[in-house]
């Protein structure tokens, strides 16, 4: 099921690219090239509790080879809490339908962390009731985590417009004909002054060009090459 959402959402991506890249018809397609794309961002804080959680379509086994892998939707969430010795259990509602989650602690990100394959939320602010696992009578906190992503921020389609026009050697040099030699990441970032987007062009020697650009105009930021 996850891959046909997927599917359509390519094939829309792909129309958009159509429309908007001269001579697209004849070129690689950018968007179908994508293996990874970050598009919605939660988060809130109560307390000694905050909870960041992402949406992402990307590839399974994930791998920044420049190959493009078979597609899986993903929604994660990590939480932050004053005591890490604990094992925390969540409560959340999307789409109708309720998910309760205990959490595994990841020592490197500091942050307790699920996982799993679910439909993209489509609500403005999502509520996680949290509670100590191990203490079924225990007392909840509520967390209520808003969206990042703003209504006017870009769609993967213009990014990627906005990008081969800031950079088209970069993309240009990962063409083989009508075929696009690699892969990209474009991820959504949370800002100080607002959203931003990471996107990676990676070549099949695992090699990154990276660059860091405006969520709303697409305009590149920064750049790295690696």
């Amino acid at each position: 099921m996850m891959k046909k959402i997927f599917a359509a959402i390519l094939a829309a991506c792909g129309l958009a690219c159509a429309l908007a890249l001269p001579g697209c018809a004849s070129e690689p397609d950018l968007c179908d090239s994508v293996s990874e794309y970050r598009s919605e961002l939660y988060s809130g804080t109560e307390g000694d509790y905050s909870v960041f959680a992402t949406y992402s379509e990307r590839e399974y086994p994930y791998l920044a080879d420049g190959n493009i892998g078979d597609m899986t939707a993903l929604f994660e969430v990590a939480l932050t809490a004053a005591d890490n010795t604990k094992t925390y259990e969540l409560t959340f509602v999307s789409g109708g339908e309720t998910y309760t989650a205990q959490l595994n602690f990841d020592s490197v990100r500091m942050a307790h962390t699920w996982s799993r394959t679910l439909p993209k939320p489509q609500e403005t602010e999502l509520v996680f009731t949290i509670r100590n696992a191990d203490e079924s009578e225990g007392e909840t906190v509520t967390v209520t985590a808003h969206a990042l992503r703003e209504s006017d921020t870009l769609d993967a389609s213009s990014l990627l417009y906005a990008a081969y026009r800031a950079y088209p050697e970069r993309f240009d040099a990962l063409k083989d004909g009508n075929r696009f030699a690699g892969e990209i990441h474009i991820r959504l970032l949370s800002g100080e002054k607002g959203c931003l987007y990471y996107i990676g062009l990676i070549d099949r020697t695992g090699n990154t060009f990276a660059m860091l650009a405006d969520a709303k105009t697409g305009e590149i930021l920064a750049t790295h090459e690696g």
